[in-house]
C-alpha cells in the first residue's frame, strides 16, 4: 500500500528539481523516490540525541547509566528531597 506525501517547495525549487529529474530521465516523483531510496539505502549517523534538562544536570553522578539506572536515580533523589 503507497500513501501520499504532500511537501510544500518554492516553485523554483521544484523547478530545479524537474531539471535535474528530466536530465536523469526521470519523473519529479521518480526522481524524488531515488533520493529518499538512496538515503534510507545508507547508514543512519550517529544519533546526536543529548541530555537536554538542564534543571537536572549535575544532580547525580552518573557513569554511562542506563535509563533505568537514571530514573531509580531521579526517582530516589525526589524522594530524599520531600
Amino acid at each position: 500500500m503507497t500513501h501520499v506525501v504532500s511537501l510544500r517547495v518554492p516553485r523554483d525549487t521544484v523547478a530545479a528539481i524537474d531539471r535535474r529529474a528530466a536530465d536523469r530521465g526521470l519523473n519529479r516523483t521518480k526522481y524524488l523516490l531515488r533520493l529518499v531510496q538512496e538515503d534510507l539505502g545508507r547508514p543512519a549517523p550517529k544519533s546526536k540525541r543529548r541530555f537536554v534538562c538542564r534543571h537536572l544536570l549535575g544532580r547525580f553522578q552518573s557513569k554511562g547509566s542506563s535509563n533505568a539506572k537514571v530514573r531509580a536515580a531521579l526517582k530516589a533523589q525526589s524522594e530524599k528531597d520531600r
